[in-house]
């Protein structure tokens, strides 16, 4: 399947669907296939796995320039050594590691440009399309997953079948972290009105009831009872409902699970004394009341949020509600990836760091930091969630990502232009226009948009 250009279309599939295809396929099934091919029995398997180790090994003690890319804005080099290059530099000490960050929206157009190399791209499956395949630095690593006999069975299986749907049955990346959304309150708000705290469990009926119980003016301060990133709410809805059509590349805001999203989260913003201020939205407007102003009751936001928040609100965290048509189904599944790019001289040194980031040593490190695992079988480290971080002491962290995870939807290149007309169409569904024109409008001036980038 080749992807490249602007007319790159990428179909991220179903993450439920890696509940059955993941556990047999891929390159753990290659493994298997080559080891009944070489020797009969355990004896042959364990040869085969003796091998690939070693070879590691060998590979991993060879002097090697390995550079890293992060597609996130304004990652400095201390931040990302911090992150990984730290460990990764223990782990392999004959490895020289290198850092390019992301300034602009022309830093990577202009690596390309002069040719400058990049070994390992670090992205969210959200920037994917906008970088690695925008850019066509996209590279199968199957071969290399076989070759070194990789377990991918270790994984949570989502993360492997939106890889394999993205690249069309190959691998271009492994995960290394992931997020998703959660509903963030303020204690003190509710102590002060005598309400009970929000709960696990509770639909979105019930959560539409207490954020309009909180939304309330005393003492002369306006106090919203729940405010939005709603963005990222949308882009992981629990409708599994995509913005686009990959293949014409169309807006499918008229969709009825698309309009049944959208206006299941917008209807807040019409409880009185929770409106959306001046009916434009911007993310530090609804973040930043939670926090720093403390007039804002809860917040659904990424789970991750809560190290912005830190101790300056006495904050707890409980699940995104349920849809009543889809009852013990949360948003959808946000991983981060390590893509090795196809301008890599060092494939194989590169690899070698793909599969430390996703070994339990590395994922139990990471996880005292505060970040979710991407092991599917979490019960040894678990416990040790944000064991590093004083601010998720006491904390109901285990509903910062949901039990199940919804299907995942279709993400294309032009999500930033269906997200910018989706804000639109929020600020004036918040003013007083029907959802349904309110979304047609928008439709058309992302189709327009849309079609004018593809005829560039």
């Amino acid at each position: 399947m080749k992807l490249e250009g602007k007319k790159t279309v990428v179909l991220l599939g179903s993450l439920m669907l890696a509940l059955s295809a993941c556990g047999g396929g891929g390159s753990s099934d290659s493994g298997k296939s080559e080891n009944a091919g070489g020797a009969a029995g355990e004896g042959g398997k364990t040869e085969v796995k003796a091998d690939g180790a070693a070879l590691a090994k060998q590979v991993s003690e060879q002097p090697a320039e390995l550079t890293f890319y992060m597609t996130s804005n304004g990652i400095t080099e201390e931040r990302f050594m911090q992150q990984y290059g730290d460990p990764i530099k223990k782990k392999f000490p004959n490895y020289t590691i290198k850092y390019i960050m992301q300034q602009n929206s022309r830093t990577l157009q202009d690596l390309v440009a002069t040719n400058q190399t990049v070994d390992v791209m670090i992205s969210s499956i959200g920037l994917t399309p906008a970088f690695l395949l925008t850019y066509n630095l996209q590279n199968d690593i199957s071969d290399l997953m076989k070759k070194y006999n990789y377990d991918d069975s270790k994984l949570e299986p989502t993360t492997l079948e939106i890889q394999r749907q993205l690249a069309d049955g190959g691998i271009y990346g492994l995960p290394v972290n992931t997020t998703s959304t959660a509903l963030f309150y303020n204690k003190d708000l509710f102590d002060k009105f005598g309400v009970a705290y929000p709960k696990d469990g509770m639909n979105w009926d019930d959560l539409y009831e207490l954020a309009k119980t909180m939304s309330r003016t005393d003492g002369g301060v306006n106090y919203r009872g729940l405010t939005f990133a709603f963005q990222h709410m949308m882009f992981l809805n629990q409708y599994s409902a995509p913005h686009l059509d990959p293949k014409t590349n169309k807006a499918l805001f008229m969709e009825d699970h698309f309009i049944r999203a959208f206006e299941n989260m917008a209807r807040f913003y019409r409880i009185p004394g929770n409106e959306l201020p001046n009916n434009k939205f911007a993310l530090s407007n609804q973040q930043d009341p939670f926090y720093k102003d403390k007039s804002v009751a809860m917040i659904l936001t990424l789970s991750g949020a809560g190290k912005t928040f830190g101790d300056q609100v006495n904050w707890d965290v409980v699940q995104v509600p349920f849809l009543k048509d889809k009852p013990g189904v949360g948003p959808q599944n946000y991983p981060t990836y390590f893509y090795i790019t196809n301008m890599s001289k060092n494939r194989d040194a590169a690899f070698q760091v793909l599969a430390y980031v996703t070994s339990e040593a590395f994922q139990e490190w990471q996880i005292k930091a505060g970040t979710p695992s991407i092991l599917k079988d979490q019960s040894k480290i678990i416990s040790l969630f944000g064991a590093d971080e004083p601010i998720y002491k006491g904390k109901n962290i285990k509903s910062l990502l949901p039990a199940k995870f919804a299907e995942p939807t279709m993400k294309t290149k032009f999500q930033s232009i269906a997200d910018t007309e989706i804000l639109a169409a929020l600020g004036e569904y918040a003013a007083g226009k029907d959802v349904n024109t309110a979304l047609r409008e928008a439709a058309e001036r992302a189709d327009k948009k849309i079609a004018a980038e593809l005829g560039k």
